[in-house]
């Protein structure tokens, strides 16, 4: 979640709502991952908002819920990377509920004030993280590096990014320059991952009634990007695409028609994975 002048409640509220789809998908038997604290952060607010939301509509949350998981856990368990920020980490509880390889440092930033009320939460539950956990409260839409730095991120060394379920809030600008202090601060061979929507998906028919929703909710779907490939390319990362229903990216629960990643002229919601390759 993200500091604004204008809807700082409404943004902060979106986070409450992925919780509560994180805590109805903890209560399938055929769950694609476990988080039992979810219901908790989740709160009134996000098990309101889920109350009025279908199994179907919420399953791209889900899948990429999953598809991060497992990209965290291959990038540390493969790789050999020990430092882990996730950006805007809302009410994340990945720290808790993954198993990680040992010496891992993970730093989550967000608001001040929502890390304060996700640490009351679970440390009321008793929550125990399965790694080195660092909360720095800053507000990513002005310079938050040196906080990090501070907290003992070291930049020479290769670190783990994830930028999940927030950039689409985001101003087009404002990405570019989330994604610049990311690229300042990775070290070669860092890898980092985010999901991002292209603009047909602000406009297109078929995703027109959720683009809505967000609008009327107060947090607004604004930022794009048509080519993540080569807006990487240009910052010194090899990156990849795939979106939810594709191979590596169903788990068996995509319910719509599954169109290729990159067709031109539809809607994408893509998951960008990369790898820095340029000092």
């Amino acid at each position: 979640m993200l500091e604004t002048t204008t809807s700082n409640d409404l943004l902060g509220a979106t986070a409450h709502w992925t919780a509560g789809v994180r805590a109805m998908e903890n209560e399938r038997e055929d769950r694609l991952f476990a988080d039992p604290w979810a219901a908790a952060l989740a709160g009134q607010v996000g098990a309101a908002w889920i109350e009025h939301r279908s199994a179907e509509s919420v399953v791209p949350i889900v899948i990429r819920t999953r598809y991060f998981d497992d990209f965290l856990q291959r990038i540390t368990g493969g790789e050999g990377i020990q430092q882990v920020v996730l950006l805007a980490a809302g009410l994340d509880t990945r720290a808790f509920r993954l198993n990680w390889p040992e010496k891992i440092r993970l730093f989550e930033l967000d608001q001040a004030a929502v890390l304060a009320y996700k640490e009351q939460i679970l440390r009321s539950a008793n929550g125990q993280p399965g790694c080195e956990r660092q909360a720095i409260g800053v507000d990513l839409t002005s310079p938050w590096q040196e906080p990090l730095l501070k907290s003992g991120f070291n930049p020479a060394q290769p670190s783990l990014w994830l930028l999940e379920g927030f950039l689409f809030y985001l101003p087009n600008e404002v990405i570019a320059q989330i994604l610049d202090a990311v690229t300042d601060l990775a070290a070669a061979g860092s890898w980092l991952g985010f999901d991002i929507i292209n603009s047909v998906m602000l406009t297109f028919p078929l995703t027109k009634q959720w683009v809505e929703m967000q609008a009327k909710a107060g947090a607004p779907w604004i930022g794009t990007m048509d080519d993540p490939v080569e807006f990487l390319a240009a910052r010194g990362w090899r990156a990849g695409l795939t979106q939810a229903g594709a191979e590596d990216a169903s788990y068996g629960r995509w319910p719509f028609p599954v169109i290729p990643t990159t067709m031109p002229g539809m809607p994408h919601n893509w998951y960008v994975t990369a790898t820095k390759i340029l000092p």
